[in-house]
């Protein structure tokens, strides 16, 4: 397998998807380049190809011929935009001066003497980044915007309409520079996720405390963390206890307790107390180095709206471009119409043929949706799950630790015959310890809160997965399901009819005997989130159909689903027996989003048309699992994601609308010569772009 290397640089001046494409496809055409993924909401350049074969200088000097600045800053600052080092800024105001400055000489002075200069100056100052990003488009055989407004510039400057070609270069400049603006708030967003990441952390090696960069920091190190600080690491505490704000990762508002023993995650606000952690991750490797990769990886996941408006996109440029010459010839050499007067309006046709509103309505949201997403708890992993999420009609959920609390507990001890409860519960407990099963452990857990000695039995034996034996004080004893006692052979009649009422209770029955008969009855159950009813209710509101798929008893699944609202319900069942129920009711429902643990739903989380991993955080196997993660343990965040993905949907049909409607309208207007070169700029590019934008944007801030 031929060595592979990757470069990633950040670049300034990287404002528009149309950006993006040029310096794809010229980066494209460098030797040794195989892939090229440019990410103009983050002004990230990844290119990939042959080690040794990929010249970073090279890189460097196509994307400086084409316009742009490669940067060492993680993405510009936006105090930058309001100082006079923004030279883009400069340039804009000196050309709006100049502009206006010709504009007060014509209609006011009417002094051609000084009008003429100040527009000329007008166009030379603020068309200079035009000129050399169109020529550069040209040179790359693309056809941006830039090359467009060289043209219209090029254009009114022939038939002397000199105070129109310095108000579009003006108002161009201006519609640039603050797109750019807008991209840098959204961008900024993103890099804020990384910001919760301390850039140093103090651990403890060799009897001292050492400052560090996180990035240096081993596993298996102690970090100190004090008071109101934010943890630096992924790790276990070790010593101390606090409460620790969790809501960067999880999404969860209310701190929680963490003391020695728990897990804690890097960009975690520590409370009142001091912790020492033992890292169990390097840096690259955290939640929340994880969260901001896959925020960053999601555009590349693009929407079914954005792909269309991409294909859209590539069609009507060239088209309306052509109908834009057409004008500007055909009605004079067909009808003798005036040529100067349609020439114009052809012009203006061109700078109204720029899509740049259209193609950014879609990304700009999706983006916009997807951070705002990750720093509450919910993380898509593109903007494809993100469109999926708001159009599913059926949830299905996984009961164990989804809708229950997935912590089951020892409800009732009940001894048959003269046994008491505490020998029924210490026979149990032998005979459970050795199992991994999540029931086993509950009982387990029961006798040592009861301090009962565990004796370590022999010969133990998980049987059909329904149960198990050992060898306990020179006799076999069994605990396991009334199922697994009816497959050995025991006489259970006796106490059938308490277990179904038990079972009807929503109760898992445990049986503890002997080859001489039964010696007593565990009840467990594991309780329903407390906020399971109010999703469950919420998705009902929603018009969405809510059933359950468990590998539990029917009785018990029964008796959850009757506590929820959930009227339909399949239990027993294994993991490929979900697969089938999955595919059962899409073919009843239709789109159907499955909500499960991440690792042993694996196979119904990819069958579904979107997976949905709970209570993740930490979680490797989950994150990579799912279409979509819930960071926290709250259920109440599924809600909160198909809800921001519903409005996602609504906002980016909005922009599209406004886009194409008002593109559409500034086309016909432009026919009997309605609509002027800067109202298409002011309108069709500036209004449009920064309406479009500021919509997108309401939805990072959605709660």
């Amino acid at each position: 397998m031929e060595d592979r290397t990757r470069l990633s640089l950040q670049v300034q001046g990287m404002d528009c998807i149309e950006c993006a494409r040029k310096i794809e496809k010229a980066v494209l055409a460098l030797d040794g380049v195989t892939g090229a993924r440019v990410s103009y909401t983050l002004g990230k350049v990844n290119v990939e190809g042959k080690r040794g074969l990929i010249d970073r200088r090279e890189v460097v000097r196509t994307l400086e011929r084409l316009g742009y600045k490669v940067s060492s800053e993680e993405g510009p600052e936006l105090e930058a935009f309001l100082s006079l080092r923004n030279r883009r800024l400069v340039v804009t105001l000196a050309c709006g001066a100049l502009f206006a400055i010709g504009a007060l000489s014509e209609f006011a002075l009417r002094e051609p003497l000084l009008y003429f200069p100040a527009y000329t100056l007008a166009i030379l100052s603020g068309g200079y980044y035009i000129a050399r990003r169109g020529l550069a488009s040209i040179y790359e055989r693309y056809l941006d915007m830039n090359v467009l407004m060289m043209v219209a510039v090029t254009g009114a400057v022939i038939i002397s309409a000199w105070e129109e070609a310095a108000s579009i270069v003006f108002l161009f400049s201006l519609a640039e520079l603050l797109e750019s603006y807008s991209v840098a708030r959204t961008r900024r967003s993103i890099t804020e996720l990384m910001d919760f990441m301390p850039r140093k952390v103090l651990v403890r090696r060799g009897g001292t405390e050492v400052l560090i960069d996180t990035a240096d920091v081993e596993v298996g190190d102690v970090a100190v963390v004090r008071p109101g600080e934010r943890i630096p690491v992924d790790g276990e505490v070790i010593k101390g206890s606090s409460s620790v704000d969790e809501s960067a990762v999880t999404g969860e508002s209310v701190p929680v307790s963490r003391t020695s023993g728990d897990a804690v995650f890097s960009g975690t606000l520590n409370g009142h107390g001091a912790l020492e952690v033992m890292v169990a991750k390097r840096y690259q490797d955290t939640v929340i180095a994880k969260i901001v990769q896959l925020v960053e990886d999601a555009e590349a996941t693009k929407a079914p709206t954005e792909r269309f408006i991409d294909r859209f996109s590539r069609y009507y440029t060239p088209a309306v471009v052509l109908i834009a010459l057409g004008t500007m010839f055909l009605p004079t050499l067909l009808f003798g119409a005036p040529l100067e007067e349609w020439f114009y309006r052809g012009l203006v046709l061109l700078v109204i043929s720029c899509p740049c509103a259209l193609v950014i309505s879609t990304p700009v949201s999706v983006v916009s949706a997807i951070t705002g997403g990750a720093r509450r708890g919910v993380l898509y992993k593109g903007g494809l799950y993100l469109e999926r999420m708001g159009s599913v009609t059926v949830v299905a959920f996984d009961k164990t630790g989804t809708l229950t609390q997935g912590r089951p507990k020892v409800e009732e001890v009940i001894p048959l015959g003269s046994i008491t409860a505490r020998e029924v519960l210490k026979v149990a407990a032998s005979a459970e310890n050795r199992s991994e099963h999540h029931l086993a452990r509950a009982v387990v857990e029961r006798a040592r809160a009861e301090n009962i000695d565990i004796v370590e039995g022999k010969d133990f034996a998980a049987l059909h997965g329904k149960g198990v034996a050992i060898i306990f004080q020179e006799r076999r004893v069994y605990a396991g399901s009334p199922q697994f006692f009816q497959e050995i052979g025991a006489d259970i009649s006796a106490v059938e009819e308490r277990i179904a009422e038990l079972s009807a209770q929503g109760k898992t029955v445990i049986l503890v005997g002997s080859d001489d008969g039964l010696m007593g009855m565990i009840t467990i159950r594991d309780l329903p989130r407390k906020e399971a009813r109010e999703v469950v209710d919420g998705l009902k509101a929603m018009g969405v159909k809510v059933i359950m798929l468990t590998g539990d008893d029917p009785k018990v699944a029964e008796g959850v689903a009757s506590d929820l609202g959930i009227e339909e319900h399949r239990a027993r069942l294994l993991p490929q027996d979900k697969v089938r129920a999955v595919e059962e009711y899409q073919a009843k429902y239709g789109p159907l989003l499955m909500v499960g643990d991440g690792v042993n739903d694996a196979p119904a989380l990819a069958k579904a048309e979107v997976g949905v991993a709970m209570g993740v955080a930490g979680t490797d196997v989950a994150l990579e699992t799912a279409d979509v993660a819930l960071m926290g343990d709250d259920l109440r965040s599924l809600l909160y994601g198909m809800r921001l993905s519903r409005r996602s949907s609504r906002v980016i049909r909005q922009n599209v609308s406004v886009s194409l409607a008002v593109k559409l309208a500034l086309t016909l207007l432009a026919f009997p010569g309605l609509v002027t070169l800067w109202m298409a700029i002011l309108i069709g590019d500036l209004g449009v772009s920064l309406a479009v934008i500021g919509n997108a944007m309401r939805l990072g801030r959605y709660r």
